[in-house]
């Protein structure tokens, strides 16, 4: 790659042309987006910017993987957490509210601090500690309230890590290869979506709850080493202004993700105690929810290489168009081994959507405000998508325990979402 193709590799509006002075041998120990700054006359072999961007990525997958590995551990335990408080399905919808909502609040605000602090990596190490924390807490509890408070700390745990990944990946690959990034990125979706019921499903047939949150720390740990060893912090600052980060494409970008978001996870957090409804144990009802959960493997990389292809907004509108029509059929069909079939092909459809939205937020960014882009679009559409569970629970109590009554309402979601996507400029 020539200097020029270098400089041009890694900002997130892929300019080039940057006039960034050569870096001191201090500056060397972060990243100059995007021509990975060295030295002058210093010797780098023509694939070591290449290598550079494996090991973000890869480091970034494994993080990702935990990342989302605790947004599905919760909802495995939900059931069991129903029954040790006696909570009806509306209450037990307040605890991933929680953790949704303070997620939601947290993360435009903290992506912001993040750019003009150059404090991604630090902020993402915390949100892995306080993972631990918050599922020790969990484990120590005894009382609603006390399992409301482990659900908060989760929420400020998770706020910390989408913004601060897509400016890694912004600042690390070209333009017309961040999606197909991103949907790599994705995998870690993927496998912390499977991880994480299958791992909470198994524990949960060997010990109790309490215990199984006590152990569930353990990943946490382990990825906040990951980010201390493994990933460097890119030495751009974003902006002055968070509001003036917020253009009308990246609200309405932030609405359709709200709605898909609302979709996709409601779908998943119902869906142990639809199977459970059906007479399938906590582990295998956790198992199920895994598998339509691994679709994601395919679909994410397959998203955002499509979608570097045939356009963010193309994509996005498809997408959730196949997951209002999987829905329908899901509540169709005929019998049970229909029924897990086509829950694989709404985790399918709905798992095209998560890395394009971040590319398409990171690249509708103005000012350097990458983090604080994915922060409005993820964070506030988090919170779009909270509304969803408590919402749904007061449906499924109305139609006396049938969470069917509640996926009708998410295909109808799904079908507006769409319909607003095509709103979206053409990316």
């Amino acid at each position: 790659m020539t200097d020029q193709g270098a400089s041009s590799a890694g900002a997130p509006g892929g300019s080039p042309g940057s006039d960034r002075q050569p870096s001191s041998p201090v500056q060397d120990a972060v990243i100059q987006p995007p021509d990975f700054s060295i030295s002058p006359g210093a010797v780098r072999s023509p694939s070591s910017p290449r290598l550079h961007r494996q090991r973000i990525l890869i480091a970034l997958v494994a993080c990702h993987t935990v990342n989302d590995f605790y947004t599905l551990v919760l909802p495995a335990m939900l059931p069991a957490i129903r029954a040790s408080f006696g909570l009806s399905y509306a209450a037990v919808a307040i605890i991933p509210f929680v953790t949704q909502v303070t997620s939601a609040i947290l993360q435009p605000t903290l992506g912001y601090i993040a750019d003009r602090r150059t404090l991604r990596r630090a902020l993402m190490a915390v949100g892995f500690l306080a993972f631990a924390g918050a599922m020790i807490g969990l484990g120590l509890s005894q009382s609603f309230l006390a399992v409301l408070l482990a659900a908060f700390c989760l929420g400020i745990a998770a706020s910390t890590y989408h913004p601060q990944s897509a400016t890694l990946l912004a600042y690390a690959f070209e333009k017309h290869g961040r999606g197909f990034a991103q949907g790599i990125h994705g995998v870690g979706n993927a496998a912390g979506f499977v991880l994480g019921p299958i791992v909470a499903g198994f524990l949960l047939r060997w010990m109790e709850w309490h215990r199984v949150a006590a152990w569930l720390a353990l990943p946490g740990l382990a990825a906040a080493a990951i980010v201390g060893l493994a990933l460097v912090e890119p030495a751009s600052r974003g902006s002055r202004g968070l509001l003036a980060g917020i253009t009308r494409p990246l609200v309405v970008l932030t609405v359709v993700n709200g709605l898909a978001l609302a979709t996709s996870s409601t779908f998943t957090n119902w869906l142990p105690s639809y199977y459970v409804s059906r007479g399938y144990s906590l582990s295998s009802s956790a198992l199920l929810t895994a598998l339509m959960s691994g679709a994601a493997f395919l679909a994410q990389p397959l998203g955002g290489a499509i979608s570097d292809r045939l356009g963010r907004r193309n994509l996005l509108t498809v997408a959730l168009t196949g997951t209002c029509l999987s829905i329908v059929l899901f509540l169709l069909a005929p019998s049970i081994g229909w029924t897990i079939a086509l829950s694989v092909l709404v985790g399918f459809w709905a798992s095209l959507t998560p890395p394009v939205t971040m590319v398409y937020a990171s690249e509708l960014a103005p000012g350097e405000r990458t983090g604080t882009a994915v922060g409005v679009v993820w964070g506030l559409g988090t919170s779009i998508s909270a509304l969803a569970l408590p919402g749904t629970g007061q449906i499924i109590d109305a139609a006396g325990g049938q969470i069917g009554s509640a996926y009708g309402a998410l295909a109808a979601v799904a079908a507006l979402a769409a319909l607003l996507a095509l709103r979206l400029p053409r990316a």
